[in-house]
């Protein structure tokens, strides 16, 4: 009887072992997302109102932010978004994978437009209101790390928008752990301005205006910090929770009377100073 117990005791004791063992190595999302927080020296940030966890981070000197977002459309799937400046705020382009295409996605006030290779063609379809430009950026190999992003999307896609001085790609599809996100950051640092390292203030090829006339913006600088209730950039008028200095722009603030990360329960804030 002894001989039993002690066998069926090693027996649970190596069940638990192997248990633990296989938890540890199960696929977390958040705990992914809080390891690349370390990684990459930013913030995690869970938030109550919108319900999303996000990293913010600095990313060669420009504000960025990787994020999971609820499934909100886009057939209920979670979403991964990366997003970060784009030097020129004039510029607007979208694309998706023909093969997915969301009508959530689109912009009515973008035409479609051919970008004059034909292998991109026949993949993506292109929405641009600056077409010139989008076909410069095409040709220059600038969205080349679309079919990486798309295949890391397996069943999903990856679309990517330009619009308002930010570039926006977004993943249908969370990640477990953190060297896919480490990946997924890196196919999206591969889409630049050429001669920039990334979305940095170097002028993009200029803009046409249908008159064979063009003139490039440089946009200025930008912020370090990113409001956590809305995810844009805070430029100026901005924030800070006075219980854990979490940053919002002061709009952003008053529409959600109060801290909106799950670990403060803040409800006053200072005027903040902004760095570039």
């Amino acid at each position: 009887m002894t001989t039993f117990l002690l066998i069926l005791a090693i027996i649970c004791v190596a069940f638990c072992v192997a248990w633990a063992a296989g938890a540890r190595l199960r696929p977390d999302p958040l705990q992914a997302m809080r390891t690349l927080a370390q990684l990459y020296d930013g913030k995690f940030t869970q938030t109550k109102t919108p319900e999303q966890t996000a990293v913010s981070f600095d990313l060669h000197g420009q504000p960025a932010m990787l994020r999971i977002k609820p499934p909100v459309g886009y057939a209920g799937k979670f979403l991964t978004e990366f997003r970060t400046t784009w030097p020129e705020p004039r510029f607007r382009l979208q694309i998706h994978p023909r093969n997915k295409l969301r009508p959530d996605y689109f912009y009515d006030e973008s035409p479609t437009i051919e970008s004059g290779n034909p292998a991109f063609d026949e993949r993506y379809r292109l929405y641009a209101e600056h077409s010139e430009t989008a076909r410069n950026l095409i040709a220059a190999g600038v969205f080349s790390a679309l079919d990486d992003l798309n295949d890391m999307a397996v069943s999903g896609a990856a679309y990517v928008e330009i619009h308002d001085g930010f570039l926006f790609v977004t993943v249908e599809k969370t990640f477990g752990y953190a060297q896919q996100l480490e990946m997924l950051v890196a196919h999206c640092c591969e889409i630049r301005v050429p001669g920039t390292s990334i979305s940095g203030t170097t002028p993009p090829p200029a803009l046409d205006n249908g008159n064979n006339a063009s003139q490039p913006i440089i946009a200025d600088a930008v912020a370090r910090s990113i409001c956590n209730a809305c995810g844009d950039v805070v430029k100026e008028d901005g924030v800070a929770c006075d219980d854990c200095g979490a940053i919002y722009h002061r709009s952003c603030w008053n529409a959600k009377v109060g801290c909106v990360l799950y670990s403060c329960e803040g409800k006053t804030a200072s005027e903040t100073a902004l760095t570039s």
